[in-house]
């Protein structure tokens, strides 16, 4: 978070954006209850390793808490963060599971830093409003805060 502060005041100084995803694997508690937290790990390390195929190396991806993950794209709107959020998908619905187990889809919330003032904390909260929005319209799906 506090390298996150710092590249979005650096960008806001020199006029750039960047946009913030916040990711959630869909019906995580699901999985751990039925297959064991060693799946739920293995799920977790199958969308971290998505993660780092799909992103830049400027990006940075943490995880946020559980099954929630923050990526910030320095200098990048919301078209880039949607391709990124469904490369990322991609990857993980192809990755390789062990046998009987089934990867989570993601659903995602995505906040340009311009709708935040820049803020970090407030983009969190934006992109967590869409990311509701994305589990209510029925998981798997990403959606951009519009305020």
């Amino acid at each position: 978070m506090e390298l996150a502060t710092q590249e979005i005041g650096r960008l806001h100084s020199v006029g750039s954006i960047s946009t913030l995803i916040l990711a959630d694997l869909d019906h995580f508690k699901a999985l751990n209850d039925s297959h064991g937290h060693a799946a739920g790990d293995t799920a977790i390390q199958a969308f971290a390793a998505a993660c780092q195929a799909s992103v830049r190396h400027t990006d940075l991806v943490g995880r946020y808490g559980g099954e929630e993950f923050t990526i910030l794209l320095p200098g990048a709107g919301l078209e880039s963060a949607e391709i990124i959020a469904n490369e990322i998908s991609r990857r993980l619905a192809s990755a390789e599971a062990p046998d009987g187990v089934t990867f989570p889809t993601v659903s995602y919330g995505i906040a340009p830093s311009a709708l935040a003032n820049a803020d970090v904390a407030h983009m969190i909260v934006a992109a967590d409003k869409a990311l509701y929005e994305a589990k209510a319209l029925g998981r798997n799906r990403a959606v951009c805060a519009t305020a």
